[in-house]
């Protein structure tokens, strides 16, 4: 996978440029479907500051100070994100229960996204050793 935010809106993928993948995530996460304010100078003890870190924070003022940035829900592009983080799970040969525990998913809801994934063709059918 090249690029993670691939499947995200491009408002989201520029805000990674600023503050990165992880920062972007967060944000997305916190405030997805809510306007966020950017504070007009960079204070560590921020919400901002907390959430995705002070020198992305800095960077996010340096850019956006004082203003208002729309953030996207990303509902969809942030469950294609989750499916394809396990699918490179899969891939690297962990368990459904180490998925499960990594992912904050339940074992059941592994299998759906490992069947899911069948069907798009993103991973193929695994044949366990007998012996």
């Amino acid at each position: 996978m090249d690029n993670p935010l691939e499947h995200f809106p491009q408002s989201i993928q520029d805000l990674a440029d600023v503050v990165g993948i992880d920062g972007v995530l967060k944000i997305v996460e916190a405030r997805g479907g809510i306007w966020l304010y950017v504070p007009r100078k960079a204070n560590d003890d921020h919400w901002l500051a907390r959430l995705i870190g002070f020198p992305a924070l800095q960077q996010l003022v340096k850019i956006y100070a004082g203003e208002e940035i729309e953030i996207p829900r990303c509902a969809k592009s942030l469950k294609r994100a989750k499916d394809l983080e396990i699918a490179n799970g899969i891939k690297e040969g962990a368990s459904g229960a180490q998925l499960a525990r990594q992912h904050h998913y339940t074992e059941r809801g592994i299998r759906k996204v490992k069947r899911r994934l069948k069907e798009r063709g993103e991973i193929e059918e695994q044949q366990g050793d007998l012996f």
